[in-house]
């Protein structure tokens, strides 16, 4: 399935609980395409660069889903419907989700990974050898 992310800004004046049950909305909408969200991401309420409808704030919500055909139109069109929303941005992502784990830990016996800034394939200079 393909994946997508979804900005959505709200008016920072939205009670949350009717924000939260506009997004338990369009959660329904991806699971009837078969889709599931992937990630929520609440920024909260952030100065615009620009006032939008005389409004120089808003709450900003990103959403990360996916879905089969159709999921993008419909979850727009449920966005443009509610009021209270005074932008969105869909677009579709290529990189995977991953949890929040810890990365792993070098083994013992490996060297460490070299960040010198030679290219791959650069054999190193031997100790021995005069330099220039």
């Amino acid at each position: 399935m393909t994946k997508y992310e979804t900005a959505i800004l709200f008016h920072p004046e939205l009670p949350e609980d009717r924000r939260k049950e506009f997004l338990a909305k369009i959660e329904g909408i991806v699971a009837s395409f078969g889709g599931e969200i992937l990630k929520q991401d609440d920024w909260g309420i952030r100065k615009l660069a620009y006032p939008i409808r005389k409004t120089p704030n808003a709450f900003y919500t990103f959403l990360i889903y996916s879905g089969r055909r159709g999921v993008v139109e419909e979850v727009e069109r449920n966005i443009k419907i509610f009021d209270d929303v005074m932008r969105h941005m869909t677009s579709r992502v290529e990189f995977e989700i991953k949890p929040a784990a810890a990365e792993p830990a070098p083994e013992e016996g490996s060297p460490p990974a070299e960040s010198g800034g030679e290219t791959p394939g650069t054999p190193l200079p031997a100790d021995d050898a005069p330099r220039a």
